[in-house]
């Protein structure tokens, strides 16, 4: 049996695929939390403000700190998918297929078929594009990424 809490890419792979979320979104979200506790320790706002600038603090530093945790890996081994609290780590062994599929969380995104018929989806904000894109581009630009990842296990089958 795979242990599939293998959260590492083995070292010394040539060419590993990697995406992230793109570095200024947590780093846009820091900074509002930082403006939100500088209002809150030099402002004196009222009570009501004190509470609704802490909950919107609290909710940016948990968006970046899930921004900053997600990622998909491919390497010559498998694949990695790390979400907030889980990573996924499949070996090119168990995958069957790579797939586009139209709604994960209702975006388009890419899923990794098992033999066994389970699947894993990849986060579809680590795929859509960072700047506004017209959607059959943007659909394009995610199919181009599920033809190379599939040709990549065709490769490695």
């Amino acid at each position: 049996m795979v242990d599939r809490e293998v959260v590492r890419p083995a070292a010394g792979t040539e060419n590993p695929l990697s995406w992230r979320v793109p570095p200024y979104q947590p780093a846009l979200l820091m900074l509002l939390v930082c403006g939100s506790a500088a209002l809150n320790i030099y402002g004196h706002p009222s009570q009501t403000v004190r509470v609704v600038t802490l909950a919107l603090g609290a909710l940016a530093l948990g968006m970046a700190v899930a921004a900053l945790r997600m990622c998909l890996v491919v390497d010559d081994d498998g694949v990695l998918v790390r979400y907030l609290l889980r990573p996924a780590w499949l070996p090119w062994s168990e995958i069957a297929r790579v797939e586009v599929v139209p709604d994960v969380r209702g975006a388009a995104s890419i899923r990794f078929v098992r033999h066994d018929g389970s699947y894993v989806d990849v986060p579809p904000s680590l795929l859509q594009p960072s700047r506004p894109t017209a959607k059959p581009r943007a659909l394009a630009q995610l199919n181009s990424i599920g033809n190379q990842l599939e040709a990549r296990r065709i490769r490695r089958a």
